[in-house]
């Protein structure tokens, strides 16, 4: 089951995923002083909280909150020192409940590192979905190379001497600076 969509440029695509649920997702909303928490009501009647600071897998905590489907979520700030949340059920009820500290008050670099993860989430989407069309197309996937994983023996052995000689010319020039060494003096390159 989805829990969360992000666009990412061509329509939208899941961030985050659960593992198959047996029971519905029926509301769903973000916290409003934490950037990484939000709720979702289910058709059970338990409300999910999920604190991605503290896991992105499964949620914080489940909590149990009527013997109806939950309906609607609706987070409402008091004051800095107290956030309530609106739950509606199928039968018609309103409760309210205090939401603790913990997970009202965001940590000094949360939003940073929200915005890092969501970046990171949708670049992944992206990647994946270029390569699918890549491979529909019959193109080779351009994916993250080892660099030279197909050299021979040979164009291994010359990559790495010319990489010495340059090694070698940069240290004679740096002796010469030093005045260690005079800028006739012969540099014994590699062959």
């Amino acid at each position: 089951a989805v829990v969360s969509t992000q666009s990412t440029g061509e329509g939208e695509s899941e961030i985050l995923q659960t593992s198959r649920s047996p029971v519905k997702f029926t509301a769903a909303s973000w916290s409003l002083t934490r950037p990484g928490v939000f709720f979702i009501g289910r058709d059970d009647g338990n409300i999910d909280v999920w604190d991605l600071m503290d896991r992105s897998h499964e949620p914080s905590m489940s909590q149990n909150i009527s013997s109806s489907a939950i309906t609607s979520l609706e987070p409402y700030k008091v004051s800095s020192k107290q956030v309530l949340l609106g739950v509606g059920d199928n039968s018609g009820t309103l409760h309210i409940l205090e939401i603790p500290w913990s997970l009202r008050q965001a940590s000094a670099n949360e939003l940073t590192a929200m915005s890092s993860y969501f970046d990171r989430e949708c670049s992944r989407i992206d990647y994946y979905k270029e390569r699918d069309a890549n491979r529909k197309e019959g193109v080779v996937d351009s994916g993250p190379q080892i660099p030279g994983a197909l050299e021979t023996d040979e164009e291994e052995e010359e990559r790495l001497k010319k990489s010495y000689n340059d090694y070698l010319k940069l240290e004679k020039d740096f002796l010469v600076k030093l005045g260690m060494k005079k800028e006739d003096d012969p540099v014994n390159l590699v062959h």
